[in-house]
């Protein structure tokens, strides 16, 4: 008996097809290494896993997107794209038959080091002949990611992986609610609702070149929230060991479809970049192993992203658009207006925790987002005190925390350290009449709610300088990428609102989690609130 739907090894699926044993998995099922027991060859099998109602209305498109896999990925025509040999079903659901590529994927390669750029651009090229044959037969990937492309032996790539392709013409099998794909490589117009064409499969490509020459994925986040605000408002720091892959690159991770150079074009520099440098970095060596799709853990290392010039109205159209951000989520675009500059009083924290308050000072509003010169808002070394007048508050905040996301509406800021994922937010509510600690309560339940795991949480009324107040101590296992997070948050019932103070970190038991910590002690200790 395993996890992935009992005992599976050894069993004959369509008459022909003995499961042999598990080599990968991913959303939408398990992939075994079969044999072929008709013509004795060995293949690949990717079982459904489909859980729920099998007659109910999730199942059956999921069944349909199966099936359009198999004859998406039929339909193309290409050495680089995956071939299928057969569908059956068993058990009502679409098993896709597929060949074996007895190599490694790319994701797994990346995990040891990154590639020179003529590799890198040997892959991209073989990914890119895919694509291009697959946009001939009206066919967009939509998926496309190092955990997707196989390296098999004799220098052979191949892209796998169709099951959430989009063919023109056909009804979509998404739904308000659902949104297929991995995150980090979706290009930003899908975001706001436009849809996959020709140009986001080229978005994505030039995601997985920067990862593969730099070593790290440029837009991956621990939290859905910070990755989508990552896509949508920021561009990648210059990469430095791309070589001449540099500009290709930053030319297909423009924000504007319109910008990014076509498929004939990216073929041209590809092909150039084939040439190495007079003193290439080393490729990692890469063990043939006999194993067709995988989805191995991707790459981790993050360094801070430079400010894209987007507009807030396409943002907020974009964000809108964003199936998969549901409510209480909130990201924004640029710092917002400032006030006027009169002063206001505040009520201030120590170091004392949030239970035990010490007395109010004033401290001035200024600008939104710019550091306070007040004398109450003094901060150690290392921080600095945010004025954020739309928030009726100053914030303490690490430097190391550069990327800054505000709410369009003005009440609501995140702080996030790219290289370590924690991320402070401070967001104002003007609605809800619950003491502080139903409020904490409730949004409690909402992880489970969520699609999250492994939930364990922590609810204790305190007061924060004589206001209702409670504190969510929180840690789970995320549903889109597995990770295991640890929240602490604090709610407070003001005259100026309901504030919600928060700290987000990755449960590691290590630097990450050790700086979240801080982050909340201090910033927890250190918030002021103006007064009415």
């Amino acid at each position: 008996m395993n996890q992935y739907g009992g005992q599976e090894e050894g069993r004959l699926v369509g008459g022909r097809y003995r499961l042999a044993e598990r080599i990968g998995s991913g959303g939408m099922g398990t992939v075994w290494r079969a044999v072929d027991e008709l013509v004795g060859r060995d293949v690949a099998v990717k079982q459904p896993r489909l859980p729920g109602d099998p007659q109910g209305e999730a199942q059956q498109r999921a069944c349909a997107r199966l099936q359009r896999e198999a004859r998406a990925a039929a339909g193309v025509d290409h050495p680089s794209a995956v071939t299928v040999h057969d569908v059956v079903v068993e058990d009502r659901l679409p098993w896709i038959v597929m060949e074996l590529v007895r190599g490694e994927s790319l994701a797994e390669l990346l995990a040891r080091g990154p590639l020179d750029p003529p590799e890198a651009a040997r892959i991209g090229l073989a990914v890119l002949g895919a694509l291009r044959a697959a946009h001939a037969k009206g066919i967009v990937h939509r998926d496309v990611k190092p955990a997707n492309v196989l390296l098999g032996p004799h220098g052979r790539v191949v892209l796998t992986d169709f099951g959430i392709a989009h063919i023109q013409g056909e009804e979509s099998l998404t739904v308000s609610g659902e949104f297929v794909g991995s995150l980090e490589s979706i290009a930003p117009e899908r975001m706001s609702g436009d849809g996959a064409g020709p140009a986001s499969d080229l978005w994505s490509l030039g995601v997985l070149l920067y990862a593969a020459v730099e070593g790290w994925s440029p837009f991956r986040r621990t939290t859905l929230e910070s990755t989508l605000a990552a896509i949508l408002s920021f561009d990648p720091p210059a990469p430095e060991r791309a070589g001449a892959l540099g500009p290709l690159t930053a030319r297909l991770l423009a924000k504007d479809p319109a910008l990014r150079p076509d498929a004939a074009e990216v073929a041209e520099e590809l092909t150039a970049a084939l040439v190495p440098a007079a003193s290439p970095p080393p490729r990692p060596a890469a063990p043939v192993r006999g194993e067709p799709p995988r989805l191995a853990p991707e790459e981790t290392r993050e360094t801070p992203p430079a400010r894209s010039r987007r507009t807030p109205a396409l943002l907020a159209a974009a964000l809108a658009g964003a199936l998969l951000v549901g409510g209480g989520v909130w990201l924004g675009t640029s710092l917002g207006a400032g006030s006027d500059g009169s002063g206001s009083a505040y009520s201030e924290g120590s170091a004392a925790p949030p239970d035990k308050p010490s007395g109010g000072r004033t401290g001035g509003a200024g600008k939104t987002g710019k550091a306070s010169a007040s004398p109450s808002a003094s901060a150690e070394k290392g921080w600095t005190v945010r004025e954020e007048p739309g928030l009726h508050a100053l914030i303490p905040v690490p430097d190391k925390l550069t990327d800054v996301y505000h709410d369009p509406s003005d009440d609501g800021v995140q702080y996030t350290d790219p290289k370590s994922d924690v991320t402070l937010s401070l967001k104002r509510w003007t609605s809800g009449t619950s003491t502080a600690f139903a409020w904490a309560s409730g949004i409690g339940d909402t992880y489970a709610a969520g699609g999250a795991t492994d939930i364990r949480r922590t609810v204790t009324r305190t007061t924060f300088h004589g206001m209702d107040a409670a504190a969510l101590d929180i840690t789970f296992r995320n549903a889109n990428d597995d990770a295991v997070m640890r929240e602490r948050r604090l709610y407070v019932v003001g005259d100026r609102g309901r504030f919600d103070l928060g700290v987000s970190m990755p449960k590691d038991g290590g630097d990450a989690e050790r700086q979240g910590t801080d982050v909340y002690t201090k910033a927890a200790a250190g918030l002021q609130l103006e007064k009415s």
